[in-house]
């Protein structure tokens, strides 16, 4: 039935006229509750966040308010700012922020302050009341236009410090509305506090609950104080069931109900106990019938990493930035300390020996440069006679002498070179420490959720699954992410998958990892954007095994990398070195380390190899699948081709390969990607004059697949007939399922880098 009627729904010639009469009874019930004698104006604030239309049938339900109580005075207020807010929607239709919306609405509610106490009251002194209203007005309708616009986008309404403000004066002004709907045997504006309460108290705990049991009765005794007065204790009662949120609920829903009863009846003889017991009633039994429908699913409360959490996390900060002081310290200490100079052994052998000849003058003086070469020549081949030294005196005992000092002097060159690399080495692995400590104390400060955490816990324990460790955090874009830790073998992958998206009500996706005896589960909410990615790569002719090595993974949080390597040099140590570099930075980065540490990591662990040949370029792709940014990290390696609006883009790299030189940071691009964007990454065997013919097939929309093999087919034509290097091809295309809202806060992204560059 509900289906059905959601499927009906979706016709505009029936949406229409349903919302209008919605709009009609929203406006009448609303006119009821009041606050210091004015009416509440939560019908304000939902017009200024309504379309002209409905707003016009908010103010005839009003109206007809009006003259059924017979023209009450508190409601002249809200009619005169339904018409304000009615004609400033009618100019400003078009824009949808929140906080326009929110000053829009103040400012009519201010106008009809104005209006009402200067033209029609002859300046009574209630306009700083009408100012006060006009805020708390303003704030409501800020906070329900960024509700509406966090649900279209996120499904969720989002509360962190500062909309948690606003959510608590939208609360206040609903249930002061509802407690206008007074009957005689029951109050909806306390049924709707109190139940709420309950769930919260359950749910959140007692801090939660201690607050919507506050919220509540502060929004029912502006109302009415009488009315309040029942509900005085009910934060107490409400944090007292906060505490005992473990018991089931035939236990806690008694216990709630018995201590708000006790606490009503101590407070006044007069209060009517039958009426707060028949509420108390109602509201358990309807929490009691929803107790399975979970807060949290529409509610995302602001969260914060446990104290000890904190703690580290800031100590681990303290520690990047101790190491990040030590680096520079080091590196300042290098610069001034000299490295003793290299032993010259031709000035040695010339005061030694040269300076007792009777020959001195003649060889230094008369023919001095052709000495000089002669010297050099002996340095480097002392066992080899020499034209211009054959009349030498001392050419046994020159040459002997000159071959211990040649020895003497490689040996301190050997030790230079030594020890530049070892101070080179030193400062990378300081800074590759540093990145890291850094990026862990990133990684732990995420918004950790406590309650679906428990969830995911009991989930494990009815599918007999022993878990290590296992909690949910969200990431910024409110995506959910998963990580199970386990030494279990056999482990329910799907089906773990399957109760996520029933317990969350979303889709997920998951990644496992093994570190020796330890698994790692991670799920993550299905994002907006992905990559369809083809991948093909074949060796030269000329080599048994391809230099080339590429891959396609993704990380624990939904982000895609497409990575090239291409091993200097030729056969297996190309194959080799390209081989590391890729299957390092993938484990690197699926083991939450930032890109760029893992680069730093793969460069310092190739130069540590003995081989000189063992460097390799590196081409990285990034998606940040919440945003659709593309980030291009390139260590030597050969341009990036990027088509965006038929328009074909060239990213080169300005860096050296990874393993040459130390402390050697890739060049990064970001770009900004669209549904069906493609991305080609080559190898240097792909030649330049096969780019045209590349742009030509990205025109003939076809598939990722089909386009890496037209390339590899026209290979061979474009070098003349024969391949004569290793070549690869990555072609992938961008696909993404983003709705509007999402679309315009990207392009303000966009446009806001593009300023700033």
């Amino acid at each position: 039935m509900f289906l059905r009627f959601k499927k009906l729904m979706k016709n505009e010639w029936i949406q229409a006229p349903v919302f209008c009469i919605g709009a009609v009874c929203g406006g009448y019930f609303l006119s009821i509750g009041t606050i210091s004698g004015i009416v509440s104006p939560l019908a304000i604030a939902l017009a200024g966040i309504s379309s002209p239309l409905y707003a016009f049938c908010m103010l005839l339900g009003s109206l007809v308010a009006y003259t059924v109580h017979q023209a009450p005075e508190g409601m002249q207020f809200l009619l005169t700012a339904l018409v304000s807010i009615t004609c400033i929607r009618i100019l400003f239709y078009d824009n949808h922020k929140p906080y326009v919306m929110g000053i829009l609405t103040a400012i009519a509610c201010f106008i009809a302050g104005l209006l009402l106490d200067f033209m029609f009251r002859n300046g009574e002194g209630k306009l700083p009341l009408y100012i006060l209203e006009s805020f708390l007005t303003g704030t409501a309708s800020f906070f329900l236009a960024d509700a509406m616009q966090s649900i279209q986008e996120n499904k969720i309404i989002s509360l962190d410090a500062g909309k948690s403000f606003t959510f608590a004066i939208c609360y206040l002004l609903s249930i002061t509305a509802l407690c206008g709907i007074d009957l005689e045997f029951c109050n909806l504006g306390r049924i709707t506090g109190i139940t709420l309460t309950l769930f919260a108290a359950r749910q959140f705990k007692q801090s939660a609950g201690t607050l919507f049991g506050a919220l509540t009765t502060c929004g029912v005794v502006l109302c009415n104080v009488p009315l309040g007065m029942p509900l005085l204790f009910l934060p107490v009662t409400a944090m007292l069931a906060g505490f005992l949120y473990k018991l089931p609920n035939a236990c806690l829903i008694p216990a709630f109900f018995f201590m708000q009863i006790l606490s009503s009846a101590v407070l006044d003889s007069s209060i009517e106990l039958v009426k707060i017991l028949v509420e108390l009633m109602i509201a358990c039994c309807i929490y009691a019938m929803c107790s399975k429908l979970e807060l949290r699913y529409f509610i995302a409360l602001p969260t914060t990493p446990p104290v000890g959490q904190r703690q580290i996390i800031q100590q681990e900060q303290f520690l990047s930035d101790a190491l990040r002081e030590l680096r520079e310290e080091t590196s300042a200490v290098m610069r001034h300390l000299t490295i003793n100079p290299v032993f010259q052994p031709i000035q040695q052998v010339k005061e030694n020996i040269c300076k007792t000849c009777k020959n001195y003058n003649i060889c230094w003086k008369l023919h001095a440069e052709q000495t000089e070469k002669a010297f050099q020549q002996l340095l480097h081949t002392p066992a080899v006679s020499i034209e211009m030294l054959e009349n030498c005196i001392n050419f046994k005992k020159l040459a002997e002498t000159m071959s211990v000092y040649s020895q003497r002097r490689a040996l301190q060159q050997m030790q230079k070179v030594q020890l530049l690399q070892n101070r080179a080495v030193t400062l990378e692995y300081l800074q590759l420490l540093e990145h890291l400590t850094a990026d862990s104390a990133k990684r732990r400060a995420l918004k950790f959720c406590e309650a679906e955490t428990v969830a995911l816990k009991n989930m494990l324990n009815r599918c007999a699954i022993t878990e290590d460790a296992c909690f949910v955090y969200k990431l910024k874009s409110n995506r959910y992410a998963v990580e199970i830790y386990t030494k279990q073998e056999e482990f329910p992958l799907a089906t773990i998958q399957e109760l996520l998206n029933r317990q969350f009500h979303v889709n997920f996706k998951f990644l496992s990892l093994q570190q020796k005896n330890t698994y790692r589960h991670c799920y993550y909410q299905i994002p907006p954007y992905q990559l369809d990615s083809a991948i093909k790569s074949i060796n030269a002719p000329a080599y048994e095994r391809c230099g080339d090595h590429a891959d396609s993974f993704t990380d624990a949080v939904g982000n895609q990398y497409l990575v090239i390597s291409d091993g200097m040099g030729s056969g297996s140590t190309a194959s080799l070195a390209s081989r590391i570099a890729v299957k390092t930075f993938r484990n690197m980065v699926t083991c939450e380390m930032s890109p760029e540490s893992a680069i730093r990591l793969v460069n310092t662990m190739l130069m540590s190899e003995t081989s000189t040949e063992n460097f390799a370029t590196l081409d990285i792709l990034k998606l940040h699948a919440d945003t659709g940014e593309l980030t291009l990290y390139k260590s030597g390696a050969v341009a990036t081709l990027f088509h965006h609006e038929n328009q074909m883009q060239s990213i080169v790299s300005k860096s050296f390969p990874v393993g040459i030189v130390p402390n050697a940071p890739p060049s990064r691009d970001k770009l900004f990607a669209q549904n069906n964007d493609m991305i080609i990454m080559l190898s240097d065997g792909v030649d330049e004059t096969e780019y045209p013919y590349i742009k030509q097939l990205l025109k003939q929309n076809l598939t990722p697949e089909q386009i890496t093999q037209e390339i590899f087919n026209k290979a061979s034509v474009f070098h003349g007939g024969e391949i004569r290097d290793d070549m690869t091809v990555i072609v992938a295309k961008v696909c993404s399922k983003i709705h509007a809202p999402v679309a315009r806060h990207r392009e303000q992204i966009k446009q806001k880098a593009t300023v700033n560059k």
